[in-house]
């Protein structure tokens, strides 16, 4: 029987969140999978090394037959692969260009950045390492390999009670920070509309932009990180301030 064992670095990976000071007041809670990379990790991963069976339970998640914890669960045992032959395909995947600037801007305001992913945390660990950008808090699903060539999950930050099913609950890593003034989110999926309206803003691209609309969530829409870059330094004054900005 295979033993399976971690391979996120958990120096970096799934850190104890960072709670407020007097100089911390503000907090950004990120998705990864196609709002910090340019596209969907997993579906990248699940298409080079996946099988057939991997479709169906996709096919299966979206007509809500099964959640996303589950899905994910089932697609990623299905896949097989080396970790070298996982590396290369990790070394092709890029990020939004804006993010380091974003991430650069949110250090001289001593934002708390958090990485709140349904997707795969040695992934994401790799792809932000390629940029100097792993120092990162990251909070995904926990990625298992048993030294040959096949894969596991492991769902630290799963939530019985999570309205969409999913592997890492957002909404919970919502809950856990307490005492800030303010508390952004920036996505663009469906793993990200369970906490959409437990922040005091979302920054929204694709499916997420359609979810806030529907349920009249406060949003900007954004193309990139360079629009967050753009529009946050408003949101940090004063509420007097802020008249120059309107929420969709």
């Amino acid at each position: 029987m295979s033993c399976f064992f971690p391979i996120a670095d958990y120096r970096k990976c799934h850190q104890p969140l960072f709670y407020t000071n007097n100089l911390n007041q503000y907090a950004v809670l990120c998705d990864f999978d196609g709002t910090i990379s340019e596209k969907d990790v997993t579906d990248t991963l699940l298409n080079q090394f996946g099988n057939a069976k991997c479709a169906l339970l996709e096919q299966q998640w979206q007509e809500g037959i099964i959640g996303s914890q589950e899905c994910m669960r089932q697609q990623i045992a299905n896949m097989q692969a080396s970790q070298p032959e996982l590396d290369r395909v990790l070394a092709q995947i890029r990020i939004d260009p804006a993010f380091s600037e974003f991430i650069s801007f949110a250090q001289s305001r001593n934002l708390n950045v958090h990485i709140v992913s349904d997707g795969l945390d040695y992934a994401i660990q790799s792809i932000l390492k390629r940029y100097n950008l792993d120092f990162l808090p990251i909070f995904a699903n926990r990625l298992l390999h048993n030294q040959q060539r096949s894969w596991k999950l492991d769902f630290p930050y799963a939530n019985d009670h999570c309205l969409k099913a999913s592997g890492n609950c957002k909404c919970q890593h919502r809950r856990k920070l307490t005492g800030f003034q303010k508390i952004f989110y920036v996505g663009d999926g469906t793993s990200d509309f369970c906490v959409a309206d437990k922040v005091d803003m979302v920054f929204a691209k694709d499916k997420l932009i359609d979810f806030c609309q529907q349920q009249r969530i406060a949003y900007y829409p954004i193309k990139n990180f360079g629009d967050v870059t753009d529009i946050l330094p408003e949101l940090l004054k004063a509420p007097a301030e802020n008249s120059c900005l309107t929420p969709v």
